[in-house]
């Protein structure tokens, strides 16, 4: 064994490949890397996943205790051995030098390559020879699923490693040697299986390695940068912080790493700690005053338009996320729920929209939501509200009607409804739902709105009830219509209550302009 390690000690250095397979078909081969350590029960699942898509497997074990390096040589998997030194890219690069095939595929133990994934890995690796690929990264864990993008796929040549101790990169060496990345389709699913303490205790193992190369390398960026991550993965925020503000200062020097998805995610990073700290507004400024000026990044764009939204200022979220109401998040970097961030980005810009007086656009994005989720009151009241800011008053009613239907009656599709029919003018459907609506459930909408449909027909009692409604609701002394009219109207505007306060006014103007042909009055009205 100790002859072993020792033959074993420097392998992570680089050779040269020989005896590549001969071709047989026109399809690339491919070579599956992996470095395993004691996983015996996840490696049936992955080895099994990649039955036809391999023509060579190529295992690097560290260290296993357990029956991996048995099951792997089951499989048919080529097995080697690797001493542990505390360097993920050591090991992965021990796996590159025994691979012999065209192109290589990295894999953890805990992934999966669904057999319906196989074709489109096979198709862009035949279409597109010589690039390197991203492929989808679907994590599954705690009954949560986000998916990111990652480099997996890349030509089989010569100085193309991974660099980086922990959080092992192949980037930079596919850029220095100018090979073109192109996203594939197929999807990796990553399950994870660790408790929280395991998970703690990885965390915990990667910062003293991490710390170790800073001491290295204090300017490597990509170290800061996974360095803060991993810390803020310990819920360690404060020093996470201090790293990412090195890079934050770098940036501020160098203008071509200002443009790096690097720094674009660390912005990010610290932006979502200053919102944890109560602090959106300097996230706002830092994210402002850091992005380029040609920033087409839709991290970064969707980042600033929620962060506007939730400080009220809906005129900048509508600039931001409007630029990006097409974003699928399904092509991130960065893991995110795609769905969640839909849901978010629509209902966003929807609202935004409506103050940005933009109702197609709200009306787009509320339609989409009630096809995701037809069950959400709130989204058809957005919808309601952009048609009837439209001017679309017969569809606004329409889908009243519609929502009342699926919630059976709801009281506050009623009262929608009833205010619509006076915007539509339509007195008589407006008295009728009036009745619908329970005393009990009255606002001041509602209020103002019967006391204008009563002027609007001359009902004296009706007038005189809804007026009294009026004090009472506002908790001023009641006083006989027509007196302190203007006091209401006062204390309606004081309360921001726009609309009742429109409703009120309309019926003491109409009853202010009557001339002789006023109409009679209308008893059918609920006094």
């Amino acid at each position: 064994m100790k002859k072993k390690n020792k033959k074993n000690k420097n392998r992570h250095f680089y050779k040269e490949k020989t005896d590549k397979p001969i071709q047989t078909s026109n399809t690339p081969t491919l070579s599956v890397c992996m470095i395993v350590k004691n996983e015996e029960e996840n490696l049936p699942r992955v080895l099994s996943s990649i039955q036809g898509l391999a023509d060579e497997i190529i295992v690097v074990d560290t260290g296993s205790m357990d029956r991996t390096v048995e099951i792997a040589r089951n499989f048919g998997a080529k097995v080697y051995f690797f001493e542990w030194c505390d360097d993920f890219s050591a090991a992965r690069n021990e796996s590159l030098r025994h691979a012999t095939c065209d192109y290589i595929l990295w894999l953890d133990g805990d992934d999966e390559v669904p057999k319906p994934e196989h074709e489109i890995i096979k198709k862009d690796l035949l279409l597109k020879r010589g690039n390197a690929f991203y492929l989808h990264i679907k994590n599954s864990m705690d009954n949560n699923e986000d998916i990111s993008i990652q480099l997996r796929i890349f030509p089989n040549k010569k100085g193309i490693r991974f660099y980086g101790k922990v959080h092992e990169q192949v980037y930079d060496a596919i850029v220095n040697a100018k090979i073109m990345m192109s996203l594939c389709d197929a999807v990796i699913i990553h399950h994870g299986y660790y408790s929280k303490d395991e998970i703690s205790k990885k965390l915990s193992r990667n910062i003293e390695i991490l710390k170790k190369e800073l001491e290295e390398n204090p300017d490597n960026t990509t170290t800061l940068f996974f360095l803060a991550r991993t810390l803020r993965g310990l819920n360690k925020t404060e020093e996470a912080s201090y790293y990412l503000d090195k890079l934050i200062e770098k940036a501020k020097e160098d203008i071509k790493f200002r443009s790096t998805d690097l720094f674009r995610i660390a912005l990010f990073e610290k932006s979502s700690i200053l919102c944890l700290n109560s602090k959106p507004h300097e996230a706002i400024s830092l994210i402002e005053n850091m992005k380029t000026p040609d920033e087409k990044d839709n991290l970064l764009t969707f980042t600033l338009g929620e962060l506007y939204y939730k400080t009220g200022d809906y005129g900048n979220a509508y600039r931001y996320l409007n630029r990006i109401k097409n974003e699928t998040f399904k092509n991130w970097l960065l893991p995110v729920d795609p769905e969640t961030c839909i849901k978010n980005l629509k209902t966003y810009l929807g609202i935004s929209s409506l103050f940005a007086k933009d109702y197609d656009t709200g009306r787009l994005c509320f339609g989409y939501l009630i096809n995701i989720e037809p069950d959400n009151k709130e989204y058809y009241h957005y919808l309601i509200l952009s048609e009837e800011k439209a001017g679309n008053i017969d569809k606004a009613l329409k889908l009243c009607s519609d929502a009342l239907i699926r919630f059976e009656k709801e009281p506050s599709f009623i009262k929608k409804r009833f205010l619509l029919l006076i915007e539509k003018g339509d007195l008589d459907g407006a008295i009728d739902e009036l009745n619908l609506i329970e005393e009990s459930l009255y606002d001041l909408e509602v209020i103002a709105g019967g006391f204008l449909i009563n002027c609007l027909a001359l009902n004296l009692n009706g007038i005189n009830h809804f007026y009294r409604l009026l004090f009472n609701n506002l908790f001023i002394p009641e006083k006989p219509f027509p007196e302190d009219y203007q006091k209401i109207m006062d204390i309606l505007k004081k309360l921001n209550e726009n609309k009742a306060l429109s409703l009120f006014e309309r019926g003491i103007k109409h009853l202010l302009g009557l001339d002789a042909n006023k109409p009679k009055e209308n008893p059918a009205i609920k006094a």
